[in-house]
């Protein structure tokens, strides 16, 4: 007899972790929340225990049994349970409730069905499973076939309810996978390290966190907010910070601020300004000194391209520190936690704050962006070292970012370098020849040094600050593997500001690019077409003059003929009329001479002379249509 599949067969599957049933006993309980329906119980129990009489405690219970919706059976057993355990039970409903009665073979079957259906590209859906364990449990007997033997390997239980037609309602199996990818998609809070063994997760290891300048960790973002243009106050775009953070204290030990998207070039330059000294003049406004400088053992980093770069690569073999990358994004959480600090409290003060959303951007922010780079880094620099370098350390009470970087140096202070020493972190630019007067094409501008007066004809190597390309280093150009030497800083001739950034620089180039298109040029390109037209105009007409020279030629050649025109078109009248009696006049002086000739055969007649008969002929006319000569003449 077939089985008759149905999912309410199911319903009867319990396993060993469902909950406890309400006749156990539940002991140190104690209510935290004043509920309202815990509040309600308790109010019409206790109308219930202080009864005076059998009568009042009948009609107290049978009201409680009303007000709750339950039977007379059941609130008497919430009595029991109230003077057995305590109040506190009337708070606890059935353990199970909301839970779906499954066994541990089902659960692990279903979410196994589903982790298989979206392997390779496959998505599978809900409906999609439960549709499968219908099609498995209609194959019956079929399933102890041993092709089956490998799907059902450690789900024995379920093999035999398939087989007897048992299986989960559709509810059912929504409700195990739903809570599948609820627990899986969880995440949980971490507290954090503690002060004392504080560790960093690389892809080379475990890196444990014990003195300053030991660990600094490096990343870069777009930051929220629009700069202008210092001239001209028009909006250029949005930032880029690239941040150097010391792990052990917390500190901000350098940073680097530009339009360009960040790269390995500013990567180095951000190295360069956390390694050397800082200082700042009095237009900066600071209350405290930035002392953090040195060079750190380990950089690490992400996994972005830049941070693999043979540039970086060149930096790290120069100032020996070994180069890391995170083994998981939430490694970087320290640096940033600074960078949503930056923009949710600093940036968004200022007019220009676009936000992180570009949908929910604020239609001002353009209109309100006033900021120009150099302003937004000195309101940067005046936070790091005023604020947050002086900040209270979280994990320590009572003492400040900048005194835990201070006394996190074990055996001696920071190494202190020369600043040729870092010209490897900046970018390298193509040879360029010096020519007269130690002068040197660089950018579109013509930069000058003394230092460069010796090498007029010779070619030397360029590096320079994004910042600030007033200033140029120049270098002896490599030759034969020996390595540069630093010859002088070469100043910009023309430029009247004392700094000017790359993009600055380019964004400027590109507005007078634009306004060299809006200036008035009618003048020069009407005078460009009328150029051209007169050319095509003077090519026109010689070709009209070579084609009707060439028809005359043609018309010669083509109507040349051995008729005379009796009557030209072009004679005057009165030549016309000459010509047409002179061809009468012969023609009847030969018509006679041929009647007489005829008449008088028998009378000897003299012989014309031939020679002048012969020249009078008939004059030769050309016609040009011979049909109107006719109708006109004849």
């Amino acid at each position: 007899m077939p089985i008759k599949l149905t999912s309410k067969a199911f319903a009867v599957l319990e396993t060993e972790e469902v909950a406890k049933t309400e006749e156990e006993q539940i002991t140190h309980l104690l209510v935290n929340e004043d509920l309202p329906d815990y509040l309600n119980k308790v109010e019409l129990i206790d109308a219930i225990r202080q009864a005076p009489n059998k009568a009042a405690r009948r009609d107290a219970i049978a009201d409680a049994a009303k007000a709750l919706g339950k039977s007379t059976r059941t609130i008497k057993r919430m009595i029991e349970k109230v003077e057995q355990v305590g109040v506190a039970t009337l708070a606890v409903g059935r353990k199970d409730k909301g839970q779906y009665r499954i066994s541990k073979q089902w659960h692990d079957f279903i979410v196994s069905l589903h982790e298989w259906g979206n392997r390779e590209g496959s998505r599978i859906n809900h409906n999609q499973i439960f549709g499968y364990l219908k099609a498995l449990a209609s194959q019956g007997q079929k399933l102890q076939q041993q092709k089956y033997d490998e799907k059902f390997k450690g789900y024995s239980q379920v093999r035999e309810d398939l087989i007897a037609g048992k299986y989960p309602s559709h509810v059912t199996v929504y409700k195990v996978i739903n809570s599948h990818l609820e627990e899986k998609h969880k995440t949980v809070r971490h507290p954090g390290s503690p002060i004392e063994g504080q560790i960093i997760q690389t892809t080379e290891g475990i890196l444990e966190i014990t003195r300053s300048n030991q660990i600094w960790q490096i990343d870069h973002t777009k930051l929220d907010i629009l700069l202008v243009d210092e001239k001209d106050k028009q909006v250029i775009g949005r930032p880029y910070i690239t941040l150097v953070m010391d792990s052990y204290s917390g500190c901000v030990t350098g940073f680097h601020l530009g339009f360009e998207a960040a790269g390995s070039h500013e990567v180095g330059l951000s190295l360069r300004h956390a390694i050397l000294p800082k200082h700042y003049g009095t237009e900066y406004e600071l209350q405290e000194t930035w002392e953090i400088c040195g060079i750190p053992e380990y950089v690490v980093t992400d996994r972005a391209k830049e941070f693999k770069s043979e540039h970086l690569k060149q930096i790290s073999l120069q100032l020996d520190f070994t180069r890391r990358l995170r083994a998981f994004p939430q490694a970087g959480g320290l640096i940033e936690s600074i960078f949503d600090k930056i923009n949710k409290e600093i940036l968004s003060l200022y007019g220009g704050y676009t936000g992180s959303s570009v949908e929910e951007r604020p239609p001002e922010a353009e209109r309100t962006a006033c900021i120009t780079l150099d302003q937004l880094e000195k309101i940067l620099v005046r936070y790091f070292v005023d604020h947050y370098n002086h900040h209270d350390y979280p994990r320590v009470k009572n003492q400040k970012r900048i005194e835990r970087w201070k006394s996190g140096f074990l055996l001696e202070e920071p190494e202190l370098l020369d600043e040729r020493e870092l010209d490897i972190c900046l970018m390298k630019i193509a040879i360029r020849n010096i020519e007269k007067y130690g002068s040197v094409n660089f950018l579109g501008w013509v930069y000058q040094g003394d230092c460069l007066l010796d090498y007029a004809g010779k070619q030397v190597s360029l590096r320079y600050d994004k910042r600030n390309i007033t200033t140029v280093l120049a270098y002896t150009r490599p030759v034969n593997g020996e390595p540069g030497e630093f010859i002088g800083v070469i100043q910009a001739r023309d430029c009247e500001r004392e700094r000017m950034s790359l993009a600055e620089l380019n964004y400027i180039k590109k507005k007078l690019r634009n306004q060299g298109k809006e200036v008035d040029n009618s003048s020069i390109l009407n005078e460009r077409l009328s150029r051209f037209d007169d050319v095509e105009q003077t090519r026109k007409e010689r070709r009209r003059e070579r084609r009707k020279k060439a028809q005359k030629e043609h018309e010669v050649k083509t109507n040349k003929s051995k008729v005379v025109e009796l009557f030209p078109e072009n004679d005057a009248p009165e030549e016309v009329t000459i010509l047409q009696e002179s061809l009468i006049n012969t023609a009847f002086d030969a018509n006679s001479q041929n009647i007489v000739n005829s008449k008088d055969k028998q009378v000897p007649q003299n012989k014309p002379d031939t020679s002048q008969t012969s020249k009078v002929r008939r004059p030769r006319v050309s016609v040009k249509d011979w049909n109107q000569f006719m109708k006109d003449n004849w």
